[in-house]
């Protein structure tokens, strides 16, 4: 097959830790910056719709973002599931064809289920092929550097949202609602361009992964391989693979048999569940104060403008030995949690915008130090298997927490109760990360370390090897630790 050959005569690397890496990057910034910069904006569509749609409720409208974040992170592990049968360059490109036929679609939508559809499952599911992919992408150029850039790439994302609010308003003030979906159709489909520039990379990790079932195998033919990679539940198949099998083996879930990664994910959820409430109710709720529309639309512009400096914030953060990434994810959720349950004290205009300040750094913040905890936690070569598994959760959550929201808002006639719900949850979720420090844990971990250890020391023939005993000899810890791919189980 075409692939096969391809992927045979390309050379195996070492993450490069730089070079075309930060092209990537950049590209992937505006790729973030196209996507969720608009989605970022669907505050400022709010109340339109509910004009334009009559009879439609605040749930109802809610439910259209809630959906398009939702589907996004929900189908990322069929979208990488494509990235890897199909390379990661031109699925990118074809979510945003997708993404951009979505947002066109809605000028013919005369009841706010339409755009369920174009909205909500088009785009969604053209965002999750670009963003999934571009984010596994970073994690396989990048090890040491991989914060760092993660930050620049998800600063296109703070970039968006600080310019796109004002702009879509003026558009709806011009063109009215379904205008400016029509031309928010034209600047996601930069993502094709931007998806150009992402160079394919093949690891060596990967190619020795190949190599050694190639090794195991009895046919050593390009077609058994596939399969046997596939059985043997590693994530290097790139070949002769059916789409189910492709899938199962994305969907690792073998990878929730680690304490770590399943407490980081049960935090995600609480997290992802409402940390979207600023984004979908903050306009409307200034509105509903009596704030005039560009004031209201610009709140979210401070948002976005501040989550660019949290991002650079995040990217040069040290990570001391008792305090990880994890530990850093934790808390910042905790205070953005915290933030988000003094919200109904900000009834001024001013004490809004002191929100907006606060809640943009910590936001833009979370993002990058959520992407780089999973990165940490898993060996690279699972790095797909986490990160689609991270998405999913994320989708779960997002489609199930702004429901509720719009919900409490339609019961008690103001938006305060779904900021309290919000932050709560957001306050939980920070919490979790938290328990890693438990001496179950710790104890666990030393276990498992010990274990391995004995494993390192044994010969080809079952026999203990004196040398590598002296050198492998386990001492205790003097501290509690977070179990990542450095230490890992």
């Amino acid at each position: 097959m075409p692939g096969n050959r391809q992927l045979k005569n390309r050379t195996a690397v070492d993450p490069p830790d730089g070079g075309w890496g930060w092209v990537v990057a950049l590209a992937g910034s505006g790729i973030l910056a196209s996507t969720f910069g608009i989605i970022h904006s669907s505050g400022v569509f709010f109340v339109p719709w509910r004009e334009q749609f009559v009879g439609a409720s605040a749930a109802e409208v809610a439910l259209v973002s809630t959906m398009v974040m939702g589907i996004t992170n929900l189908a990322a592990p069929i979208a990488s599931s494509l990235g890897g049968k199909f390379g990661f360059r031109p699925v990118i490109m074809a979510g945003g064809v997708l993404a951009a036929t979505g947002y066109c679609l809605s000028w013919f939508a005369t009841h706010i289920s339409h755009l369920y559809i174009t909205v909500g499952c088009l785009v969604g599911f053209g965002s999750s092929l670009s963003v999934t992919n571009i984010l596994v992408c970073l994690g396989r150029y990048f090890t040491t550097k991989r914060l760092r850039a993660n930050s620049i790439s998800t600063l296109g994302g703070s970039l968006g949202a600080f310019a796109f609010p004002p702009l879509f308003q003026l558009l709806i003030d011009e063109y009215g609602t379904k205008g400016a979906l029509l031309i928010a159709g034209g600047i996601i489909l930069h993502v094709v361009p931007l998806g150009a520039l992402v160079r394919p990379i093949h690891l060596k990790a990967e190619a020795t992964s190949i190599t050694n079932l190639r090794k195991q195998s009895v046919f050593p033919d390009d077609n058994t391989l596939s399969v046997e990679i596939q059985d043997k539940g590693t994530h290097g198949c790139f070949y002769g693979c059916s789409m189910r099998k492709r899938f199962l083996s994305v969907l690792d879930v073998s990878l929730l048999k680690e304490p770590s990664l399943l407490i980081f994910l049960i935090s995600v959820g609480f997290v992802a569940s409402n940390r979207q409430a600023s984004n979908i109710y903050l306009i409307p709720r200034a509105k509903f104060l009596g704030i005039d529309d560009y004031p209201a639309a610009f709140l979210m512009s401070i948002v976005g403008i501040l989550g660019m400096f949290g991002r650079g914030i995040a990217g040069v953060l040290p990570e001391w030995e008792k305090y990880r990434r994890i530990d850093q994810y934790g808390t910042v959720a905790v205070l953005m949690g915290f933030m988000m349950m003094l919200v109904p004290l900000a009834v001024s205009y001013g004490s809004m915008v002191a929100y907006s300040v606060v809640i943009g750094l910590l936001f833009g913040a979370l993002i990058p130090l959520t992407i780089t905890t999973v990165s940490d936690l898993v060996e690279i070569e699972r790095l797909p298997s986490a990160m689609g598994l991270r998405m999913f959760v994320q989708g779960v959550a997002t489609l199930a927490g702004p429901a509720v929201s719009g919900a409490l808002r339609d019961v008690t006639g103001s938006y305060d109760a779904t900021f309290l719900l919000g932050g709560a949850c957001v306050l939980f979720g920070g919490l979790i990360p938290f328990s890693l420090h438990m001496r179950v844990f710790t104890q666990y971990k030393v276990k498992q370390t010990n274990k391995q250890t004995k494993e390192d020391i044994m010969d080809d023939t079952g026999m203990v090897d004196t040398a590598a005993l002296n050198d492998n000899e386990p001492a205790p810890p003097d501290r509690p630790m977070i179990v990542t791919k450095e230490t890992s189980l």
